[in-house]
């Protein structure tokens, strides 16, 4: 069984068999979009391997700003028609190989709560549950915020503004991307990393490629001081919740809800249908908000780690 790299003529047959095992719907056109847009200078390593001239099974490991310092994140996918012949297993062997010599601590996976035979595939490797992630999404359609409106009210009564960064200067820009750094390290996904440099921040938000400052919503005390944001960022037919934080001086106010009340707003303003956000599983404040607001959760994935040091 050969397990070769990756080459541009397999790009087609790549994004099929991720559609197809991931339920996703990405066009060829989106994906090498994206790619034009990794960075250079990070690792990201390909592999695949064929049956009969077929593409049916591929490995991916690459740097993520949401893995583990120190570790590299790891994906195999097989087609189902493929599988239990050895082939996930040798393109997993590659992609550990290559792991191992540049040095990883370690490898972080995911794989769907739904899917128990690829959670025991993998631990039959060694990975170990590390945390469980789900989408919840919401229809923009026939949100209505009326209900919410009572909210609303009781942050005007403390004297908060909530407002966006449109017309803001790059003064106001830029303690904006420093606050989003600061409060990173508080969510669970990335607690105890690194903070990010502003550049990362910046790739998050989508700044350099598709900026929407008016997605960017703040909430200001009456002097000014800058106490939470809820970031939104535009993929293709949809507004994604990147990122919702209060400062910890003023948690217990309120302002998160709000907060999303303006982000949604803002996106059915923009025409959009839907709304999605992430959420970690050990975030019960954020899953409460997100809930409260009529956000339906989705089916999710398991996080998996594997030590290599």
């Amino acid at each position: 069984m050969t397990v070769r790299p990756f080459q541009p003529t397999d790009a087609p047959a790549w994004v099929g068999l991720t559609n197809r095992v991931l339920n996703r719907h990405t066009t060829l056109d989106a994906w090498q979009a994206d790619e034009t847009r990794r960075p250079p200078d990070r690792l990201h390593c390909r592999w695949v391997t064929e049956q009969d001239g077929s593409v049916v099974g591929t490995a991916a490991l690459y740097e993520w700003a949401f893995a583990p310092p120190g570790y590299l994140h790891a994906q195999v996918l097989v087609h189902p028609a493929a599988r239990r012949q050895g082939r996930g297993a040798a393109l997993a062997a590659r992609l550990l190989a290559t792991a191992r010599e540049t040095g990883a601590a370690g490898l972080q996976a995911d794989v769907s709560d739904a899917a128990p035979d690829s959670l025991r595939w993998a631990q039959a490797r060694g990975f170990v549950h590390a945390a469980h992630r789900f989408t919840s999404e919401l229809d923009l359609r026939t949100f209505d915020p009326g209900p919410f409106q009572p909210r609303l009210d009781r942050v005007t009564e403390q004297g908060v503004t909530i407002t966006d960064l449109a017309g803001a200067d790059e003064a106001a820009l830029d303690r904006y991307l420093n606050f989003v750094a600061d409060r990173l390290p508080d969510t669970p996904d990335l607690a105890g990393h690194p903070r990010w440099p502003l550049a990362q921040v910046r790739e998050t938000l989508h700044l350099d490629r598709d900026p929407r400052p008016e997605w960017l919503v703040q909430a200001l005390a009456p002097d000014g001081t800058l106490l939470g944001i809820s970031a939104l960022v535009h993929y293709r037919d949809m507004a994604y919740n990147e990122f919702t934080a209060v400062h910890p001086q003023a948690r217990g106010r309120g302002l998160a809800l709000p907060m999303k009340l303006h982000a949604i707003r803002r996106a059915q303003e923009a025409g959009l249908r839907t709304m999605r956000t992430n959420n970690h599983s050990r975030n019960a404040p954020m899953i409460a908000v997100n809930d409260r607001l009529g956000f339906v959760r989705q089916p999710g994935r398991f996080e998996l780690h594997l030590p290599l040091r």
